[in-house]
């Protein structure tokens, strides 16, 4: 599995515009309550881009559809736990993983694709679906999901930040994404991706997930995200409190304001910085974090 991250600057790349999606949702071919037409149809009218159906252990493929459609499928260990999302080219038609039958398994199996595999909704439950250490010691994937809105509904805590900054605080440089796991209608639009790509197609949108080119968002809009030498710059349209997080989840510096320039020569030993946006009510945005070092 390769991995295009340029962890200095995940926002390199400044060419494009910003693309809405979703790559967590399930319909009628597994435990969700639409047909995938409907499904993305929902989407298509919330004024999405993007979205990937990800029915449990089965590719879903909608026979119209008035946004791009990413293939994916949400594979889980018969036991229920270890949920993964996997999108990409190699999941459409591949019959073989919905026989796997361990994490590591299919974590190998994709190892040497350019797939996209995202361990999802870790603080899912009271035992949670995956302890810090149990991330940690994972094969090779390419992220978490930091937010799980189905979660909300659900025992257990829609956010994963706490396990993000201990994977990164450990060498483990994965990204964080924000998603629905919908399966009813009225869960859509709870968590998303922004996705800076050079057009609206299927490789143009994967091709910039997979280079870390997006923040994850509940409601706060990001305007712009770009680092200069030692300065990185954030504007937001709509965001109340802007943190900096560093190492460990330190927070390194906030300000009140909806844009914030921060000096890295202030983050003191820090490995890595990302930045937590907080708007009304609970609305908040997530960037992907710059490694320093």
């Amino acid at each position: 599995m390769s991995n295009s991250v340029n962890w200095q600057n995940p926002y390199a790349v400044r060419t494009g515009r910003w693309l809405r999606g979703n790559l967590h949702t399930h319909t009628t071919r597994s435990d969700g309550e639409k047909s995938p037409e409907e499904t993305a149809e929902l989407y298509a009218r919330a004024g999405y881009d993007f979205l990937a159906l990800s029915d449990h252990m089965v590719y879903t493929q909608a026979a119209e559809a008035r946004l791009t459609l990413l293939a994916g499928m949400e594979w889980n260990a018969p036991s229920g736990g270890e949920h993964t999302g996997l999108l990409g080219a190699h999941i459409a038609g591949n019959a073989a993983l919905s026989t796997i039958t361990s994490q590591s398994a299919v974590l190998a199996a994709l190892s040497g694709d350019d797939d996209l595999v995202i361990l999802n909704h870790p603080n899912w439950q009271y035992r949670p679906h995956y302890h810090r250490e149990e991330l940690l010691q994972a094969g090779v994937y390419d992220g978490i999901e930091i937010f799980n809105g189905v979660v909300k509904r659900l025992e257990g805590s829609e956010y994963a930040t706490d396990k993000w900054d201990y994977l990164l605080a450990n060498g483990k440089r994965v990204l964080g994404f924000a998603n629905d796991d919908a399966h009813l209608a009225n869960e859509i639009a709870l968590g998303w991706i922004m996705v800076r790509a050079v057009n609206n197609s299927a490789a143009a949108i994967f091709t910039a997930i997979k280079s870390g080119n997006f923040y994850s968002s509940t409601g706060v809009q990001i305007s712009d995200i770009r680092r200069d030498g030692q300065l990185i710059e954030l504007e937001t349209e709509n965001a109340q409190e802007i943190q900096v997080i560093g190492e460990g989840g330190a927070l390194l510096h906030t300000t009140d304001q909806p844009c914030l320039t921060f000096d890295l020569t202030t983050a003191g030993n820090s490995a890595y910085v990302r930045f937590t946006a907080y708007g009304q009510g609970s609305a908040m945005a997530w960037t992907q974090p710059f490694f320093l070092r």
